[in-house]
């Protein structure tokens, strides 16, 4: 089981009001919109992705390798995998 199902809920939540978003910019560039607007727009859906991504984080260092680490089982493997995700993630 996923380690993020105790935040299921606010994570959906949050997807759900960022897919009803992404439609609205849709209908902005449709529309003809003003560019600013239409940015402003979109840097709302990336911070929302931005903490959608660390709910998840945070759940999977206190579930998923934490408990890799107590149980020393492939425990440097869930460390590497967690060091390439912050790379990539903070990679910009």
């Amino acid at each position: 089981m996923p380690s993020y199902v105790s935040d299921k809920e606010k994570i959906l939540l949050r997807l759900r009001k960022m897919e009803g978003q992404l439609k609205g910019i849709r209908r902005m560039v449709e529309e003809d919109k003003y560019c600013v607007d239409v940015l402003n727009q979109l840097y709302s859906i990336i911070a929302g992705t931005q903490k959608v991504a660390a709910i998840i984080m945070k759940d999977h260092i206190k579930g998923c390798v934490k408990d890799a680490l107590t149980r020393n089982d492939h425990s440097d493997d869930y460390v590497n995998e967690l060091v390439e995700v912050v790379e990539r993630y903070t990679k910009r």
